[in-house]
């Protein structure tokens, strides 16, 4: 009674039906409703108000539902949500004054909730020139017209508040929006084992962070070749970025190692495994000597090099691997560069053998000092794409690959994996590569 006293001219058919419309807009798009809710906190929430009655304003909405929703939140324009009226939100959304507008805003795309994200125009000649110009390929987000990165295997996040960090006060005082979004097979929404770990910290941090120019999203339980739920998201970022990439995952190239004999090396270096369950998870079990290791169960699982430059190829115009181990890396190369002896059938590159195989490139590096670099001096055009490919003629190749020698590096954002590698005694100087991508690409894009 009392709501139909405050607005007798409610029709009550038309509310019930803007309510289902609320309801379904959350069940449709629940990161969305995450990412709400660093709409509302008390830094955001008079700037979100005025924008949502801004929008409110121009909808298709009934027009008493219009205006009671105009009513209730104009005080909240410069007093926050303690300001709004709560009670008259209600009548129309049936919802408390925080969820009534998150709800809104992500029915009405306030906040850049839902928005397939921008995609820079800068062309591939312009990120080389910039690149070369750089010692911090990051900074291609302040000179790129979108800033936009995609991390594959984003893990505790470490390397996106550290980004964040720098990068958003620059964008934010240029007046520029920061899109950051994040692929992992941790599901932010369960307890994770000890065996991988989310930063449960960094996560709650960056889902509600105030700025209304940072837009966060963490795609998990995601397998990241799988890019399916991204591509709606994006169609291509300024940067993908991937760090650590996974051994021994990348660390054997399947078109030119057999499986059997990959299987085998396996077993020979790393000890016998196999998948089972422990506590509830599937787990995968190694006996190395005496020690009894537990992994994720998709540890051993082999994809190579190539599925790895496809998908960063695929999805950034600027792409970067950092804290790259030894073999990972030699395999990476191999890939890379034009000479066909470079990539031997069914050899596995080892200290002694690796110098026969990759020739010059090889003499470059292994002369490099931690913390140089250098720049590829031939790369190879003719990668074959292993994800989603059109046909065996569907190919791309780099037109810049930087390289550099160690873990940190000033001024760079960077992952975990990097911050440790000064502690793992038995680990040589991991690899830092940037590769600016040659487009247009046959049967390149998305």
């Amino acid at each position: 009674m009392r709501e139909n006293s405050l607005h007798a001219g409610l029709d009550q058919v038309i509310v019930h039906h803007f309510r289902n419309r609320l309801r379904e807009a959350v069940d449709k798009d629940r990161e969305g409703w995450i990412a709400s809710r660093r709409l509302v906190t008390p830094e955001a929430a008079p700037e979100t108000i005025r924008r949502l009655r801004g929008v409110v304003a121009e909808s298709s909405l009934d027009p008493v539902v219009r205006k009671t929703l105009l009513d209730g939140l104009l005080p909240g324009e410069t007093g926050g949500l303690r300001a709004v009226i709560g009670e008259t939100l209600r009548t129309v959304t049936g919802l408390n004054p925080t969820k009534a507008i998150r709800n809104l805003c992500l029915l009405l795309d306030v906040g850049n909730l839902k928005r397939r994200e921008a995609v820079s125009t800068m062309g591939q000649d312009e990120i080389e020139t910039a690149i070369r110009g750089m010692d911090n390929p990051y900074d291609l987000l302040t000179a790129a017209d979108v800033a936009s990165v995609v991390d594959f295997g984003a893990g505790d996040l470490t390397f996106e508040e550290e980004l964040v960090g720098r990068y958003l006060p620059l964008l934010e005082k240029a007046g520029r929006d920061f899109t950051l979004h994040c692929l992992d097979r941790l599901n932010p929404e369960e307890e994770f084992s000890p065996l991988v770990q989310l930063g449960r910290e960094r996560f709650e941090k960056l889902s509600h962070h105030p700025s209304l120019h940072f837009r966060f999203r963490f795609f998990g339980n995601q397998d990241m070749l799988d890019l399916k739920g991204v591509q709606t998201e994006c169609p291509r970022y300024t940067i993908s970025v991937c760090h650590s990439p996974a051994s021994p995952t990348f660390a054997y190239e399947p078109s030119r190692i057999e499986a059997a004999v990959t299987q085998q090396h396996l077993r020979e270096t790393k000890g016998t495994f196999r998948r089972m369950r422990a506590k509830g998870r599937e787990v995968l079990e190694v006996i190395h000597g005496s020690e009894r290791l537990t992994f994720p169960p998709w540890k051993f699982d082999i994809y190579g090099p190539l599925a790895l430059l496809d998908l960063l190829s695929r999805t950034g115009k600027l792409c970067i691997m950092g804290a790259v181990d030894t073999e990972v890396f030699w395999e990476i190369l191999s890939q890379l560069l034009p000479e066909e002896r470079a990539r031997p059938h069914n050899v596995f590159f080892t200290a002694e053998n690796v110098r026969d195989y990759l020739g010059a490139a090889y003499e470059d590096l292994a002369r490099l000092p931690v913390g140089a670099g250098t720049v590829l001096r031939d790369v190879r055009q003719d990668i074959p794409r292993v994800l989603n490919a059109a046909s065996e003629d569907d190919r791309y190749g780099f037109r810049l690959v930087h390289i550099r020698r160690g873990a940190l590096f000033p001024g760079l954002p960077a992952g975990k994996t990097a911050h440790v590698f000064d502690q793992m005694s038995q680990e040589s100087p991991p690899w830092f590569l940037s590769l600016v991508v040659f487009l247009p690409l046959v049967g390149g894009g998305l």
